[in-house]
Parts: C-alpha cells; structure tokens; sequence
C-alpha cells in the first residue's frame, strides 16, 4: 500500500510490509421511510455513498522504524489540507484526506512500532491510475464497472459572445454565462481543488474553474448535481461542450471497492 498526493509534488510513501488490517465500508445515504404496521416501506435513493472512512494498521520494525513512521503520520494527520492518493492496489486508488494517526508500543516487542491509520474519502469511488484522455476527434472510455468522475477539461473558448455549456449523458450540466467569457481564452475545469480560504486553511472546491489563468467563481449547475460523469463503457463523445475549440476530456476508470 502506498499514499501520495494528488497535485503537486507526489512526496510518495509506501507502506514497507503488509499492512495486517484494512476496514473499507461502503455505505449508501439513501433514506427509507418506514410505514407503521406495514410490510412495504419508501426508499428514496440516487446511487450515492456516505464519505467513507477507511481505517488501516500494521507493525513497522528495524532501524528505519521511527522515520517509516514520520512519514505515515505526515501524510495521514499533519496534510489535511492536502488531497491524497491512497493506492488499494498498485493501479487503483481512493482520493480524499489523511484523519488520523496513532502509534503503540507492546511489551516484548521493542524493536517494532504498531500503527493505526485513518483516511477520509471524498469521493467514493476507485481511481484507476492512469489517467484516459479524449478529445472532440479521438474519444476514450471508461473501462471501469461503474460511473466516473471527468477530472479535468481544457480548451479554448471559441466565443466571447456566446455562453460556455457542458454536459454529461446522465443529466448533469454547467454553464459558464458569455459575459464572463473573451475568445481566445484559455479555459481549465478541474472536478476537485483544495482552496486557501485565508490563513492557511484549505476547502475542498469542486467544478473549479480557471480562464486564461484566473479562477472564475460564476460556473452555474444547469442540471443534476453539475459534477460531470462518465457511465462504465461510456466514451468521452457523450460529454456535449459547446464554445470550445481544440478541447481535451480526461478522466480515469470508476471501479467500486
């Protein structure tokens, strides 16, 4: 197992050994009604998951013990304002943050370190590691078995006079109004950035969007939740863009656990 960061630098840590415990529940937030005194009962739910909260341990021993444990407790409790990569496997990963962090020490066993570790996914589901790109003429697909999340779009704006509008093949759309838009501009939409509020205190923004390098606060969801998705088997084609030219979609397989 190992646990990088998302953006930037990757300040990469693999966990030395086996990791002997991994707890990674998965829970739907659906709602159910229950009717008094009946045998059938209301169920409203849209597919989503409660934010997961993964717990893992293990035993870290030998002359590099004390430093193997540093690293851990820097990604998994001193970062929280960072996104981190926590790999399940080698090609697949969760993103979200390190919560928590702890160390034991047992009688008889001096020259070993146990560890506990927790991690807070934000977004519920696998990664795959490499990262497919599609652009308007050469579509790439989602190889995964469930739907995913699109990770960035970038491409020019082709009209200034003319609104910015994308749309996913599930329901989900954003618009960009042409009073904030200039031809030429260099457009970028990434799904999820951690954001300095002031004071070094970072917020999770989702849609983020920059034009010709500045962030531009206006993006408006015009369907759905806005945070545009790709089904398993689907290819980028069915992502629908209007006002921009020479554009590329990319994203990486949705797996489940």
């Amino acid at each position: 197992m190992k646990i990088e960061n998302y953006e930037g630098t990757a300040d990469l840590f693999t966990i030395p050994g086996n990791v002997k415990t991994f707890d990674d529940p998965s829970e739907s937030n659906g709602t159910t009604t229950v009717i008094d005194y009946g045998r059938n009962h209301i169920h409203v739910g849209g597919g989503g998951l409660n934010s997961k909260q993964i717990a893992i341990a293990g035993s870290f021993f030998g002359s590099d013990k004390n430093t193997d444990f540093e690293s851990l407790s820097k990604h998994f409790a001193y970062q929280d304002q960072k996104l981190k990569k926590l790999y399940w496997k080698t090609d697949r990963f969760y993103l979200g943050i390190g919560q928590n962090c702890k160390q034991t020490f047992n009688a008889g066993k001096t020259n070993f370190i146990d560890w506990a570790a927790g991690f807070k996914v934000l977004v519920q589901q696998l990664f795959g590691d490499t990262q497919r790109t599609g652009t308007s003429g050469t579509p790439a697909s989602n190889a995964g078995n469930i739907t995913t999340f699109i990770e960035e779009i970038t491409g020019t704006i082709t009209n200034g006079a003319v609104d910015l509008t994308i749309t996913d093949d599930i329901g989900n759309s954003i618009k960009i109004p042409a009073s904030k838009l200039t031809t030429g501009q260099a457009f970028i939409l990434s799904l999820v950035k951690m954001v300095d509020s002031g004071s070094g205190v970072f917020v999770s923004e989702y849609n983020y969007v920059t034009l010709a390098g500045t962030r531009e606060r206006s993006v408006q969801t015009t369907g759905g939740l806005g945070y545009l998705q790709l089904e398993a088997a689907a290819a980028s084609s069915d992502i629908t863009i209007v006002n921009l030219s020479s554009y590329s979609i990319k994203f990486r397989d949705g797996y489940s656990a």
